[in-house]
């Protein structure tokens, strides 16, 4: 029976991960800068440079990620197939669920006026996954 549980949660977290990958086009790596060029003219000196990739600590830090890397400033979703831009309006208190994780919903208003509750699980303080709650305080399925 354990062993059963285990099985469906690692499932259930590689699924998670896929469709959450989808969902924001990607993982979470930020640019790499490169290092600015010496402008001394005489001896190059050899020197190893090592970026490390930083992941965006709690929901504010990735959705602020999120507004900076995207075209418009705004954080997208799919829903119902139709991609919807979203500014982000009221940040709500944080749920703990056990372990390190924990769950955080978020209203953000769209262009079409409507509110919409995204809510976010986390994991060790970095965002695992994403989804939309309610729109206009229902559920999205019944829109």
């Amino acid at each position: 029976m354990k062993t059963r549980i285990l099985i469906a949660a690692v499932v259930a977290s590689f699924i998670t991960r896929i469709a959450f990958g989808q969902m924001y086009g990607g993982g979470y790596s930020q640019p790499q800068s490169q290092p600015p060029q010496s402008s001394s003219g005489g001896q190059q000196k050899a020197s190893t440079t090592t970026t490390k990739t930083t992941y965006p600590q709690g929901v504010k830090g990735y959705l602020d990620q999120q507004l900076a890397t995207s075209k418009d400033k705004k954080f997208h979703v799919s829903l119902n197939g139709k991609d919807v831009a979203l500014s982000p309006v009221k940040f709500h208190e944080e749920k703990k669920l056990g372990g390190n994780k924990s769950a955080t919903a978020v209203d953000m208003k769209g262009a079409d006026g409507k509110i919409y509750e995204i809510d976010f699980v986390l994991s060790g303080n970095q965002v695992t996954g994403a989804s939309v709650g309610k729109v206009n305080g229902k559920s999205p399925s019944s829109q």
